[in-house]
């Protein structure tokens, strides 16, 4: 091979690896690019997972990030007694159960009712008040310091009266959001309100679909 055909190859096969390496990059940035699916929510892309933190489960068992591992998770922070916000909520999330069901596409997802108000809402009062909306969902609650721990990443707010320490009727200020948590416990969405059984149950389903 004369020297002049072997720098036309090496040339040849620089343009070509050039070629190849921007095919490549192309297409990785068009995976990490790919449009996030339309739905009624915040879409979350690349989300890291949740801190770790320890709550106290309706049934008095601890409650850490592994439990929301392995299923899918809708999460919802409120109070028992908060007088209207969160039993509406509830009422949605029991309607969205029941539509999830009929499609076959509920098997492997939690609902998880998180109090902010320990004080009074303990395991046995959760667990009544949680089966009261429907039997499969599950209350959490916790000390302060943890709570936040899960609150804080997904932007939930609280907040008790100045006099909750002393007082056993108080009001609890708070977020009204649906958080979705995918099987690797990385939250993958936040609805907020008005937030519709039939439009969360089709965004749930877009989601689960695109979901590696």
């Amino acid at each position: 091979m004369s020297r002049r055909a072997a720098i036309i190859g090496l040339l040849l096969i620089g343009v070509l690896a050039l070629a190849g390496g921007w095919g490549l990059g192309a297409w990785l940035f068009s995976e990490r690019t790919a449009p996030a699916p339309e739905i009624s929510g915040i879409y979350l892309r690349e989300f890291q997972p949740l801190d770790q933190f320890h709550l106290i489960h309706h049934s008095g068992q601890p409650f850490t990030g592994a439990d929301l591992r392995g299923k899918w998770s809708f999460l919802y922070f409120g109070y028992s007694f908060c007088p209207d916000i969160c039993p509406l909520t509830l009422a949605e999330l029991d309607r969205l159960q029941k539509i999830l069901a009929r499609q076959g596409a509920d098997q492997d997802t939690n609902y998880l009712f998180i109090s902010v108000d320990p004080q009074r809402d303990t395991p046995e009062r959760l667990s009544e008040y949680v089966r009261f909306f429907n039997p499969k969902f599950q209350g959490v609650t916790g000390p302060d310091e943890q709570l936040q721990r899960l609150a804080k990443p997904l932007r939930v707010f609280y907040q008790r009266g100045s006099s909750a320490e002393k007082a056993t009727t108080y009001t609890v200020d708070h977020t009204s959001t649906i958080t979705l948590i995918d099987p690797t416990g990385r939250p993958r969405a936040i609805f907020t309100p008005p937030q519709d059984p039939e439009k969360l149950a089709a965004d749930f389903i877009k989601i689960r679909q695109i979901t590696p």
